[in-house]
């Protein structure tokens, strides 16, 4: 991948701005965006795998929304997938108050070889309702519990995990005005890119950078 190529861009980040005003009031889309990398950070591309998501209760008991696909990642490795309405597994007695589980499965068919039959690839994150400052706003947290950061521009709210998991760099996109554009998800794409150093061939995959407070600048 060669960041030098991409285009600048620039989108505000308001944290948590309006989020909690739309909750309750318009249903919202989510969209993922994850980008497959081996152990010394370079993107598994073109790689064909079999996808499961569901979407379950807190207790795991009911799973309330789920599909399963052939998938592909690109050139760069990335791949994504959207649930529309997203908000009416979260709703009780019309309020949004549930917290639901982003359950993922990566499962190899013959012509997948980053992972070997056996050796499924699983990650979690929880969506919930959260209480800041009297307003009800959204948050999600990986399956050990960090809150994934969170930014927002003209109702469009963007979720970054700053802790890569083994083989998935992610993000997700939340709007409460459908759909989710296609310049939104490559802007996406790229705050979730390695910067130059780690694409280097660094092994760790480590912390990211995040959003400076003005907007996002590439670096040199």
């Amino acid at each position: 991948m060669n960041l030098k190529k991409k285009k600048l861009f620039l989108l505000s980040a308001l944290i948590f701005a309006a989020l909690g005003t739309t909750l309750g009031q318009s249903a919202y889309d989510l969209n993922f965006q994850g980008m497959l990398a081996d152990i010394e950070g370079k993107s598994i591309s073109n790689e064909p795998f079999e996808l499961s998501v569901q979407l379950k209760t807190e207790s795991g008991q009911e799973v309330l929304f789920e599909f399963n696909s052939s998938t592909k990642t690109n050139e760069e490795g990335w791949f994504g997938f959207t649930i529309s309405e997203i908000s009416r597994y979260l709703l009780k007695d019309g309020e949004i108050s549930e917290t639901i589980v982003i359950w993922m499965e990566f499962l190899p068919n013959e012509n997948t070889k980053w992972i070997r039959n056996g050796d499924d690839f699983m990650v979690t994150y929880t969506l919930a309702p959260t209480l800041v400052d009297n307003s009800k706003q959204l948050k999600i947290t990986r399956m050990e519990g960090t809150e994934l950061m969170i930014h927002s521009e003209d109702h469009l709210y963007v979720f970054i995990d700053q802790y890569p998991f083994a083989y998935l760099t992610g993000g997700f996109l939340v709007t409460d005005k459908p759909p989710i554009t296609d310049q939104s998800i490559a802007d996406l794409q790229h705050w979730l890119s390695p910067d130059d150093q780690d694409e280097e061939g660094a092994a760790s995959r480590g912390v990211k950078g995040g959003f400076p407070s003005g907007g996002y600048y590439k670096k040199n």
